[in-house]
């Protein structure tokens, strides 16, 4: 039966399967955009170190300051190089890529000063005690930025170096060569490959998703809903599957598709299970199932709502349902019932029948209170009858709550 469970166990497979798949691209492009952004890193890394070289060079090789100032410039025209400072032991700037720093301290440089967060750092390479990132006698490196663990967007990288400068007063005095490197470019494009990565891998890994979640649909699961929707002693549906399918289909129902509701009990079944044992109450359960079943059409829908209980839902209107009721009552009346242990009980039925639409009547709950209200009629005239109260009543009736 395709209902309201079998719907909702494929959305919730399709969500799973969705699920999945962006859970193992984001697991794969994770992982590939982190290795891709550490080689990214290195590679900026190594081109630091090549302009490092470059200048470190230019301050040993006894050159006037106005051409390592020079140098400075034309090293800080490239599109990855934010700045370029060289720095005495004070901490003064003696040459850098913006004239406008030369002469200044570390210490009084702000964020006037177009460095961003440059000085900040920087000031931390020069107290009494030398603290921060910078190494006195080699060369060190700080990733910066919003996203740290990842690199940052700029890299500053700081080289203690001697100073062999015409114009100095100290000749072979130590200085600090800082370069600037803007991460901003290759951090993108790393993203946007890990975006690339999670794209493509998103495909495959929600066509291997949802292939496995046919595979189930297709294997499992209707075995499962099977086994979810039956009632394990009798066969037919079970309580909470006959409701929730007898709703949906009473809500879906057109004015030329009338349905009845009917709750059916077995008379006196207390007096067979007491007589004839419990094993023997469920065999008439299970034939008494496969009775109802055999005798409704295919488009109607049998339950068992527990104990000797059973509904039905007949697609037909109230005189064609009261009809095939009448004749299943007297079938099962007029039938030689032999169990297996060769007792041969008496069963009869006693329903309650109302057609929705009824007194106004239209949700199962009302639908299922007016039935029963009428199997306790059946029941207290004599039972082994089907009791339809608008027939019996045809200027109205109500039920009153006990």
């Amino acid at each position: 039966m395709r209902g309201p469970l079998r719907e909702r166990v494929n959305r919730r497979l399709l969500a799973i399967a969705l699920a999945a798949a962006a859970l193992g691209s984001t697991v794969l492009a994770s992982v590939s955009g982190a290795l891709v952004l550490h080689a990214t890193l290195k590679e900026a890394e190594n081109h630091t170190r090549s302009i490092e070289r470059d200048l470190s060079g230019s301050v040993t090789s006894f050159q006037p300051l106005y051409e390592v100032q020079r140098q400075l410039q034309l090293a800080a025209s490239s599109r990855e190089l934010r700045s370029a400072l060289l720095l005495d032991q004070r901490g003064m700037v003696l040459a850098a890529s913006d004239n406008a720093l030369v002469g200044h301290s570390v210490q009084a440089l702000d964020a006037e000063a177009g460095l961003g967060d440059l000085p900040e750092h920087l000031r931390a390479c020069f107290p009494a005690s030398s603290a921060g990132f910078c190494v006195a006698d080699r060369a060190s490196s700080l990733l910066d930025g919003p996203i740290p663990w990842f690199g940052g967007d700029h890299m500053i990288r700081v080289l203690p170096t001697p100073l062999a400068l015409e114009g100095l007063p100290a000749f072979g005095q130590q200085g600090l060569l800082v370069i600037e490197l803007d991460l901003q470019p290759l951090v993108g494009q790393a993203l946007q490959l890990t975006g690339l990565v999670f794209l493509a891998g998103l495909v495959p890994l929600f066509l291997t998703a949802a292939a496995l979640v046919l595979v189930v649909r297709r294997q499992l699961l209707p075995e499962l809903i099977n086994l979810a929707q039956t009632d394990s002693l009798s066969g037919v549906l079970n309580r909470g599957a006959f409701l929730e399918a007898a709703a949906q289909r009473l809500d879906l129902s057109a004015v030329d598709q009338p349905l009845v509701v009917a709750l059916i009990d077995i008379d006196h079944f207390k007096t067979i299970n007491d007589t004839y044992g419990h094993a023997a109450g469920d065999e008439v359960i299970r034939r008494m199932a496969d009775f109802l079943n055999g005798a409704v059409r295919r488009g109607d829908l049998v339950g068992r709502l527990g104990g000797d209980e059973f509904a039905l839902l007949v697609a037909a209107a109230a005189p064609q349902a009261q009809d095939l009721l009448e004749r299943l009552r007297q079938r099962v009346a007029s039938h030689r019932w032999t169990l297996a242990d060769g007792s041969e009980p008496q069963l009869t039925l006693s329903i309650g029948m109302v057609e929705q639409g009824s007194e106004g009547r239209n949700k199962l709950g009302e639908l299922l209170q007016a039935a029963d209200a009428a199997l306790y009629v059946a029941k207290d005239q004599g039972r082994n009858q089907v009791m339809d109260l608008e027939r019996l009543h045809p200027r109205g009736w109500s039920v009153q709550p006990a």
